[in-house]
């Protein structure tokens, strides 16, 4: 099977939201950026409003500074995401007149990378360490952090069903 594709910034999102499912603790690390501290933050601001209102002064001048706190690390980490997230795109993936282009040949054997203008490598099936999948991409992974990833809009319907099958025979269920 021969796929040529351009890896999109969307696709290199698609793959780090993948990626950061993958463990637990990138998980609990996830959640805690994305979901605790905004919460946290909100609720104490709520907190502080209700306790303004109600004239409890002490509890306003007792939050104040830990919610204040936490409202600008919620903004600094979302931020900061979004610059790591671009900043590390354009580090993987240089810019260049045709954009990010790949050529992957996959076969049972092996996989060939071809990153025109950059260089190739080849992949055996026994070096792939995992493998992630959902319907906007597919990563092979090649060691516990570094990957290979197929945007789903490269794959026709009958690519994908033959990757499938390869992914298959190479991780049976519960290997990857």
């Amino acid at each position: 099977m021969q796929l040529n594709y351009k890896f999109t910034f969307d696709d290199w999102k698609a793959a780090l939201r993948l990626h950061s499912r993958q463990t637990i603790g990138r998980r609990i690390q996830s959640a805690i950026r994305d979901a605790v501290i905004p919460l946290l933050a909100a609720v104490g601001l709520i907190w502080i409003i209700v306790a303004k209102l109600s004239g409890d002064s002490d509890t306003v001048d007792n939050l104040l500074a830990p919610v204040i706190g936490l409202i600008f690390l919620a903004i600094f980490l979302a931020l900061m995401m979004r610059y790591s997230i671009r900043k590390s795109f354009k580090g993987v993936f240089p810019p260049s007149e045709n954009g990010p282009g790949y050529c992957l040949d996959i076969n049972d054997e092996r996989i060939l990378s071809t990153r025109p203008g950059l260089g190739e490598a080849t992949y055996y099936w026994k070096g792939i360490c995992s493998i992630a999948q959902d319907d906007k991409i597919t990563l092979l992974y090649i060691s516990r952090v570094l990957f290979l990833g197929i945007p789903g809009h490269a794959l026709t319907p009958t690519e994908r069903t033959e990757l499938n099958e390869l992914v298959g025979r190479h991780f049976p269920k519960g290997k990857s």
